[in-house]
Formats: structure tokens, C-alpha cells, sequence
């Protein structure tokens, strides 16, 4: 199966209008898990009250809401996603910020901002670096960037014990070269993309939070009604055999993460970048 870009797109946007509201309570709105990053996403920007700040693919507005508190009467705030389903609960988040449905890749915004966020949506833009170089232009000389990445797949297990098995028994079911949530997982591979982009001053630090799945049982139902939403019809397409086949080593997989109460504890590694605009 060949991977289309365009395609791609799409159904990330039917994706994310779906499970917008399940997204929001579950993860980003409870700042649950990896959500615990916002905070220090938007410390390492160092808002300033009178700043002009985008958070790109601003989602349910997560960011936007933490941002906002940091800036005063002088200060605006903007975010631009493509789904509209989750615009519209940022615009219930954050009745103050100006939302807009506008494509990372395809930016119509004339303004300049102090500091352009961006959590867990890099990794899945299918032209990282032209993106980050059309965020460069908007930033004011010496405007800050700060971004958000999930770590490899040994550091979020959360991810990679069902989708290794997935993976395993179904290598069909991704598009050869499609993004992935680990793309920029190696603080490496974060810090080339936003040097090939143009930015200076690149630091990259590394968070580690926890997140509680429950139950095996409880963990696989929320994984397939939820980060595996996309690709489960074609994973029960394989048959009970087959997806019996993943359930059982996934579980084999997640047993050294179960604590004595028979719930599951998982490890998260997330990546915080900040990085500046280049003199002229």
C-alpha cells in the first residue's frame, strides 16, 4: 500500500473531528500522562504578557488555555488547527483566543508572533521541515519556538506494546513512509529538523511522566477506541485469529509494566524543544 500524502491528511482530519471530545476528557483536557508536558511546553517558551504567541495544531486547546494565562490585556493568542470538531472545543477552552480551521501546511496568517507553540503535531506533518520554516517567517527577530514530541518507541511503551504485535502480524497496515508518532523521538532527529529549518540556539530536554492504563483489558480497549481508532476496522478485518494473535503478545508485553494491583503503569518519554529565529 502505497502512502498518500494527501489521503493521509484527510483522514487525520475525519480522525480528529471524531474522537475530538474523547481526546479532550480523556487525555489532553485532564492533562493526563504525556499532557503533563503542556506546562513545561509553555515554561521553556517564556511568555511574556504582552506577547503575540500561535499555537499551531492547537487541537482541543490544551496549550492555548495555558498559554493564554501567561498574557496580559496587550497580549494575543492564536490557534490554528485543521479539524474543526476540535476547534470547537478550544473556542469553549479559551473564549478569549482567536481560533482559526487553517491547514500547519498551508499557513494564510500575515501576522508576527513573540512565540509559536506546538505539541504533538510535528511528528505527524507529512513536510516537517517546510512547516517549521513557515513558522520561522512568522516569528518576530529573536521570537522563541517550542515544541513537543513523543520519545521512541522503547521510551513510550504506551504505543508500542500493541502496535509492535500490530505491526508484526499485519506490516501492510501502514503506508511505507507515512509519519509516526515516534518520528522525532531521538533528540537528535528533533534537533536537525529545526536546525534544517533555519532555527538557532536549539535545546532539547527530556521528560519522563507515568501514565496509568489500568487493566490489560481496560488498557487494550482504550488503545483501539482511541489511538488505534484509524486503523482498527482493517486490524478486525484480519480476523479473531489474527487479533487474537496481537492481544496475546501485547499482554505478554506489558506484564513487566503491571504493578501489584494488577494495573498497568507505563513509562513516558516526551521531548521539549525551544529553539530562535536567526539574526538577518
Amino acid at each position: 500500500m502505497a502512502y498518500d500524502p494527501t489521503k493521509y491528511k484527510q483522514d487525520s482530519i475525519d480522525n480528529w473531528n471524531s474522537r475530538a471530545r474523547d481526546y479532550h476528557d480523556g487525555w489532553a483536557g485532564a492533562g493526563r500522562g504525556p499532557f503533563r508536558s503542556t506546562k513545561e511546553l509553555v515554561n521553556a517558551a517564556g511568555i511574556l504578557e504582552s506577547d503575540f504567541v500561535l499555537d499551531v495544531a492547537c487541537g482541543t486547546g490544551a496549550v492555548s488555555r495555558e498559554a493564554f494565562l501567561r498574557l496580559g490585556p496587550s497580549g494575543m493568542l492564536v490557534g490554528i488547527d485543521f479539524a474543526r470538531g476540535a476547534l470547537k472545543i478550544a473556542k469553549e477552552n479559551v473564549q478569549a483566543g482567536h481560533f482559526v480551521e487553517m491547514d500547519a501546511e498551508n499557513i494564510g496568517l500575515r501576522a508576527r508572533f513573540d512565540r509559536v507553540l506546538c505539541q504533538y503535531a510535528l511528528m505527524f506533518f507529512p513536510e516537517p521541515v517546510r512547516v517549521l520554516k513557515e513558522l520561522r517567517l512568522l516569528l518576530k527577530e529573536g521570537g522563541t519556538i517550542a515544541v513537543a514530541v513523543h520519545g521512541t518507541a522503547q521510551g513510550v511503551p504506551y504505543f508500542s506494546t500493541i502496535m509492535e504485535p500490530v505491526l508484526k502480524c499485519m506490516p501492510d497496515i501502514r503506508p511505507e513512509g507515512a509519519p509516526t508518532v515516534h518520528r522525532f523521538g531521538d533528540p537528535k532527529d528533533l534537533e536537525n529538523v529545526l536546525t534544517a529549518a533555519g532555527f538557532a540556539g536549539v535545546a532539547v530536554r527530556k521528560f519522563v511522566f507515568d501514565y496509568e492504563a489500568g487493566t490489560f483489558s481496560e488498557y487494550w480497549s482504550d488503545y483501539m477506541s482511541t489511538t488505534a481508532a484509524a486503523i482498527r476496522p482493517k486490524i478486525e478485518a484480519g480476523g479473531l485469529q489474527i487479533v487474537a494473535e496481537i492481544k496475546k503478545e501485547a499482554e505478554e508485553k506489558a506484564q513487566c509494566f503491571v504493578k501489584n494491583d494488577g494495573r498497568i503503569m507505563f513509562p513516558w518519554d516526551v521531548l521539549v524543544a525551544t529553539a530562535t529565529t536567526t539574526k538577518s
